[in-house]
């Protein structure tokens, strides 16, 4: 568990959700391109030492009430991977499919970003769901309890 600020962490899906939605609406890979590295920086380096978290920190921060929030610094690396993971697939869609196939792609992440931004079920909770047995949504209780009547 790491402790960072809860709005550092709001800022950073927010900032990932708009980048997201700007790549859908310009049609524009490089959008994409900036989400992969913020991510992957992001998965190798933890949530407290994330790049938008840190610029939070060093510029809104300083003016506003912030809170501490302890997270899984687990979660949110399988979190960030899965969002690199997303995005070189949408990079390698848009270089060897059609790119109607990676805009669809990019919209799914999209949409997954923006769900994970308003709080409902993100891959962090579905990682501490099925993993952690804590913090479900109901894509995680269907899961977690498919793989309970599996064993």
């Amino acid at each position: 568990m790491v402790s960072t600020k809860k709005q550092s962490v709001a800022f950073c899906k927010y900032v990932i959700a708009g980048l997201l939605w700007t790549a859908v609406f310009f049609r524009s890979i490089a959008f994409v391109y900036a989400v992969f590295v913020i991510m992957l920086i992001s998965a190798l380096t933890g949530v407290h030492r994330a790049p938008l978290v840190k610029l939070f920190d060093l510029t809104f921060a300083k003016y506003m009430k912030t809170s501490e929030i302890y997270i899984n610094m687990y979660s949110m690396r399988f979190a960030h991977v899965f969002g690199c993971v997303f995005c070189v697939l949408i990079s390698l869609s848009y270089y060897f499919l059609p790119h109607i196939v990676s805009f669809i792609l990019t919209v799914i992440l999209a949409l997954l970003q923006l769900i994970a931004a308003c709080g409902y079920c993100s891959a962090q909770k579905l990682y501490e769901c099925v993993v952690c047995n804590s913090n479900c949504c109901r894509l995680g209780k269907k899961i977690r309890r498919n793989n309970t009547n599996l064993q």
